[in-house]
C-alpha cells in the first residue's frame, strides 16, 4: 500500500488536537461522573483512548509500549469505573500522557509504517501504518462519548 507518511501523521495530530481542545473544556470536577445511560465517565474515555492507540501501534510487533501497563485493568475493553477497585492514573496524567502521545508515536515510528505486522490482524491490516486510520476512527467515537458525557452533566447540574 502506497500512502504519505506526513498526511497520515497530521491526521493523528489533527484528531488529537481536537480531542485535546474538548478535553480542556471539560470541568475537571465531572470527570470521573458517570451519567445515568452511560457506563464511563470521561477520564475512562480519554484512558481508554490512549491505551487502544498504544495497543494498536504496538500489536503483533516485537516493539515495547509506551503506556504502563497497569492501565489495561482501567481502560480495557470491557472495564468500567464500577469495577476499580483502586485509584485510577489522575486526570492531570492523563491528560499529560493525550498530548505527548502523537510525538511519541511518531518519533519511534516515523518511517516504519510500511513495517510489516508479526501477522495480519482480524482487520486484515498487515502493516504499522494500516493501523493509523483505525485508531483514528476509534478516537472520533470516543470523543463522541466524551461530549455526549459533557452535555449530560452540564443539563444535569443545571437542573
Amino acid at each position: 500500500m502506497k500512502f504519505s507518511e506526513d498526511v497520515l501523521w497530521n491526521q493523528l495530530q489533527d484528531v488529537r488536537q481536537f480531542t485535546l481542545h474538548v478535553c480542556d473544556s471539560v470541568d475537571e470536577e465531572q470527570v470521573h461522573d458517570v451519567p445515568k445511560g452511560f457506563n464511563n465517565s470521561i477520564l475512562w474515555n480519554v484512558g481508554h483512548i490512549i491505551l487502544d492507540q498504544d495497543m494498536w501501534f504496538h500489536y503483533l510487533i516485537a516493539d515495547d509500549s509506551e503506556v504502563p501497563a497497569d492501565y489495561a485493568k482501567f481502560f480495557g475493553y470491557g472495564t468500567s469505573p464500577a469495577t476499580w477497585d483502586v485509584a485510577p492514573p489522575s486526570w492531570t496524567e492523563l491528560m499529560d500522557r493525550l498530548r505527548a502521545q502523537p510525538d511519541q508515536l511518531k518519533n519511534k515510528f516515523a518511517g516504519r509504517l510500511e513495517e510489516p505486522l508479526l501477522r495480519e490482524s482480524e482487520l486484515g491490516m498487515s502493516t504499522i501504518g494500516e493501523v493509523i486510520p483505525r485508531t483514528l476512527y476509534h478516537e472520533w467515537y470516543h470523543l463522541g462519548y466524551i461530549q455526549s458525557i459533557r452535555r449530560c452533566l452540564s443539563v444535569s447540574s443545571v437542573g
